[in-house]
Parts: C-alpha cells; structure tokens; sequence
C-alpha cells in the first residue's frame, strides 16, 4: 500500500516561505501595535493633566496663574490631583528627543508617563488682560516664549525617547501647553496623534 506525505524538501521550502512572511508583516504589526499605544496614552496623559488641573480650580481656587514657579505648579497641583510617583528636579539621565533640556521641572505617574514643564513664565508681571501670559481667560499659555511649555513622554524612559514629527508614525515624546485651567496639545503632528486626525497648518 502506498503512503503519501510530504518529502524533506517540501517542508523546508514551506517553511522557509513562512518565515519570509513572518519576517515582512511582524514589524507592521509591532509598529502598528506600538502606534497605538502611544496614542492611547497620549490622550490618557493630557486627560489627566486636563483633570488635574480642573479638580484643583474648582477646589481650591487656583489655575495655573497662581503659580510663579513650575515647581510649585508640580507640588501643589499635579502631585495632589494625579497619581504621582515621583516628582522633583529634573533626571539628567533622561532626555527629551535624546536631549536634556536646560530647566526643567518634573513628575511621573504610576503608569510610567513622564510630564517635563519647561519655559514656566505665570504672567504675574504682566495685567490681567486678554494679552497677559497664563491669564484666567485660559486664552495665552504659560510660556516665557513661542512654543511648548509642556513634554510628554509616554513610556518614560524607555526608547525610542523620540519627539513625534509625523502623525502617521507616532513616536513616544509629545509637546503641549499648560493654560490657567487646561493642558492642550501644541503642535500639528501631536494635535493630530490626540484627535485622530489632520489638523489644518496653523490651527
């Protein structure tokens, strides 16, 4: 009686098929696996600032205008108001894009995120005008200049360490803005990571 089966070579050649498939569509799937983890957690982390920051107002009073320094703004509110593990000076053994920023204020939560408060300026020398630094019209960010005043780091200290540049490939570091009584996301490929979806140039 005659038996069929597979010979050696077709088993090797099958699984040298495989593993050519394997190798082309598991770094798809980790990257797209990847991606979307740093977007959930994009959101989780401006959420919880967002809430932080809104429980403190309507507590106690005070936004993020009522404090001169970041270090106090990380004491006061976000140490009371999100799950913090650890909050200080900066970690010169951590970067932001793989660079340490100069000054720097911040905090980690239980879940491993890292928030970086840079370029801290409350506004409190300028008049309570629409046009004043971090004033309580939430409609100027607390910012010395130009640009975030607030770093996002996901996965803290885990690579890449990274700033994301482009929506479509989400890495794990984030920019943002820190208001009176809001945190916002502050630049286009940020704003589009945490609303899924395009953001028209100078929005």
């Amino acid at each position: 009686m005659k038996k069929l089966g597979f010979t050696l070579a077709e088993v090797l050649i099958t699984l040298v098929i495989i593993g050519v498939i394997a190798a082309m569509t598991v770094p798809t799937l980790m990257n797209n696996t990847n991606a979307q983890e740093f977007r959930s957690a994009l959101k989780k982390a401006i959420s919880g600032a967002n809430q932080a920051l809104t429980l403190h107002y309507a507590l106690e009073g005070l936004g993020a205008q009522d404090y001169a320094q970041a270090s106090d703004l990380v004491k006061d509110v976000f140490k009371k108001r999100m799950n913090v593990i650890d909050a200080g000076t900066f970690n010169t053994d951590y970067k932001i894009n793989n660079k340490a920023p100069v000054v720097a204020d911040t905090f980690t939560t239980q879940d491993g995120i890292v928030f970086t408060i840079v370029n801290w300026d409350n506004g409190a020398s300028s008049s309570e005008t629409q046009t004043g630094a971090c004033n309580s019209y939430n409609t100027k960010p607390c910012i010395k200049a130009a640009g975030p005043n607030l770093w996002i780091d996901v996965n803290g200290e885990k690579n890449p360490n990274r700033v994301t540049t482009q929506s479509s490939h989400p890495r794990d570091q984030y920019q943002a803005q820190i208001y009176n009584q809001k945190v916002v996301p502050y630049d286009k490929p940020t704003q589009e990571v945490m609303f899924d979806k395009e953001v028209a140039v100078g929005t």
